[in-house]
C-alpha cells in the first residue's frame, strides 16, 4: 500500500526531476539542489493532485525534506478531515 509520504515522495521526484532514491530525508532542499522555482513548482503540483492551498511562506523554516514532507503532509490531512 502507498503512503501519502511514498506519493508525494514520487510527486516531488518528478517535479524536480531528482531520482527518488536521492530523496534522504535529512537532506535539505538546496542539498537537492531545489530552488524556490523548484518548491513552487512542486507547491503546484501538491495543490492541484490534492486539491489543498499552501501559503507562500509555510515552507520557510523547513530545515530538511522531513520537515518539508511534514507540513505537506499536515495540509492534506487537514484538508481531508475537514
Amino acid at each position: 500500500m502507498t503512503t501519502l509520504r511514498d506519493e508525494l515522495l514520487d510527486l516531488i521526484a518528478a517535479e524536480a526531476l531528482i531520482d527518488r532514491a536521492k530523496l534522504a530525508p535529512s537532506a535539505t532542499l538546496a542539498d537537492l539542489g531545489l530552488d524556490s522555482v523548484g518548491v513552487v513548482s512542486i507547491v503546484f503540483a501538491v495543490e492541484d493532485k490534492y486539491g489543498v492551498e499552501i501559503a507562500e511562506d509555510a515552507f520557510n523554516d523547513a530545515p530538511d525534506l522531513n520537515g518539508f514532507l511534514g507540513r505537506i503532509e499536515t495540509i492534506i490531512q487537514t484538508r481531508q478531515a475537514a
